[in-house]
C-alpha cells in the first residue's frame, strides 16, 4: 500500500458536430501532463480553468467540423483508417442490410426547392397617361369604360424630288437615234400594156432601177463572154384580165456557170448558190425567182436555141420572164410566155426616158 497522495488530473471533452446529435460525438481525455494552448502560450492542465477547457473544446469542435465538411468517405476509409459501414434507410427510416460495395454506388441528392417569385410590376412609362382614380372602380363594377380612339400616327415626311439628280440621270441616258425612212422615190420602169397591145403576153413587167443598174454593171464586167443571173420579185398575182404582174426588185449573180462565147450553162453548183443567196436575203420567203437574165455581148437581143431550152425547162411558171442585155450595143429586151404557155415571145417593154432607150 502506498502513502503517496499525489493527485491525478484528467479532463474529458465531449465534441458534437452541429445538428448531428449523438451519432457524431467524440470524447477527448486529457492527462495531467498535457498542456493546452491558451492565449498564445502552453498552459498545463492543472492550471487551466473550466472556462479555458470549454474554449479549447469549442476550438476542437470547429476544427472537427471543418474537416468533416471537406473530407470524403473514401479519404476517411483510406487515410484515416476508419471502418465505415453504410446501411440504406427504407421509407419508414429503418436501416437495411449493409452495402458492401458502397464505393461503387452513386447517391442522387434531390435538388433544393426553388422559391418562385412573382414578377414585379413595371412602373408606368414616362409620358403615358395616368389612370383616373375612378377607372379601377368602374372596371371592378363591371361597367365598360368608354373606348379611347388611338392618336393618329405621325405622317412620315414625303421625300422631295431631287431635280438635279433627275436632270443628271436624264442627261446620262443616250436616246437611240431616230431612223427616218428614206423619202427618195424608187424609180420603176415598165407598166401595164393595154390588152389589145399585149400581143397575147401572159405578164406585165415592172423593173426597179436598182436591179436594172446591177444587171447592167454585171453585163459590162464581161464584154467577151456571156454572164448570167436571176431576177427576184414578189410572188406574182393574177389579175382579173388573166395576166400576171411581174415586179423585179432584186437580182442575183449566177456563179459556178460554164461560159462560152455564145452561151452560158447553169451548173448544179450555180443553182445551189442562187437558192442559198435567195434564202439569205429573204428568209421570210417574201420574194421568189421571177426569171433569169444573161448577156449577148455584141450579138443583139434574142433567145438562142440553148436560151429557149433553159427557159422552157428551168423557168416553167407562166409568169417567168427572161431578160437579155447586149453590153456592147447598150440595149436590152424582155421575153415571156404567151397566155397559152406554148411559146416564148419578145415582150414590148415600155422604157422610160431615164433608162435611155433600154439602157
Amino acid at each position: 500500500m502506498t502513502n503517496e497522495t499525489t493527485p491525478t488530473y484528467a479532463a474529458q471533452l465531449t465534441l458534437s458536430l452541429p445538428g448531428q446529435g449523438p451519432s457524431a460525438t467524440v470524447t477527448v481525455t486529457l492527462a495531467p501532463a498535457d498542456a493546452l494552448p491558451v492565449e498564445g502560450r502552453s498552459k498545463p492542465l492543472s492550471e487551466c480553468t473550466l472556462a479555458e477547457l470549454r474554449a479549447y473544446a469549442s476550438e476542437l469542435e470547429a476544427d472537427a467540423w471543418d474537416a468533416y465538411d471537406a473530407i470524403t468517405l473514401h479519404q476517411l476509409q483510406e487515410e484515416a483508417k476508419i471502418d465505415i459501414v453504410l446501411r440504406p434507410l427504407d421509407a419508414s427510416g429503418q436501416a437495411g442490410a449493409e452495402v458492401e460495395d458502397w464505393l461503387q454506388q452513386a447517391i442522387i441528392l434531390p435538388p433544393a426547392p426553388v422559391e418562385e417569385t412573382e414578377p414585379a410590376e413595371e412602373p408606368p412609362t414616362a409620358g403615358a397617361p395616368a389612370a383616373e382614380p375612378g377607372a379601377a372602380a368602374t372596371a371592378q363594377a363591371g361597367v365598360s369604360a368608354p373606348e379611347l380612339e388611338p392618336a393618329p400616327a405621325p405622317t412620315p415626311p414625303q421625300p422631295q424630288p431631287i431635280v438635279a439628280q433627275a436632270a443628271a440621270d436624264s442627261a446620262a441616258v443616250v436616246e437611240p437615234p431616230t431612223i427616218i425612212a428614206s423619202q427618195a422615190r424608187v424609180r420603176v420602169a415598165g407598166g401595164r400594156l393595154p390588152l389589145a397591145y399585149a400581143a397575147g403576153a401572159a405578164v406585165d413587167i415592172l423593173l426597179d432601177e436598182m436591179p436594172l443598174r446591177a444587171m447592167q454593171a454585171h453585163a459590162l464586167s464581161s464584154l467577151d463572154r456571156e454572164v448570167a443571173g436571176v431576177m427576184v420579185g414578189r410572188q406574182p398575182e393574177k389579175q382579173p384580165d388573166g395576166r400576171y404582174i411581174v415586179h423585179v426588185i432584186d437580182s442575183i449573180i449566177a456563179k459556178h456557170t460554164v461560159m462560152h462565147g455564145a452561151s452560158v450553162t447553169y451548173t448544179p453548183e450555180s443553182w445551189r448558190h442562187l437558192n442559198d443567196t435567195l434564202w439569205e436575203r429573204y428568209p421570210d420567203e417574201s420574194a421568189v425567182m421571177v426569171g433569169w437574165y444573161h448577156t449577148h455581148p455584141g450579138f443583139g437581143i434574142f433567145l438562142s436555141g440553148m436560151d429557149l431550152f433553159i427557159h422552157q425547162n428551168f423557168f416553167t411558171q407562166i409568169w417567168h420572164v427572161a431578160y437579155v442585155l447586149d453590153p456592147r450595143a447598150r440595149n436590152s429586151g424582155f421575153f415571156c410566155w404567151n397566155r397559152q404557155k406554148t411559146k416564148v415571145n419578145r415582150y414590148d417593154f415600155q422604157w422610160p426616158d431615164w433608162a435611155a432607150g433600154s439602157w
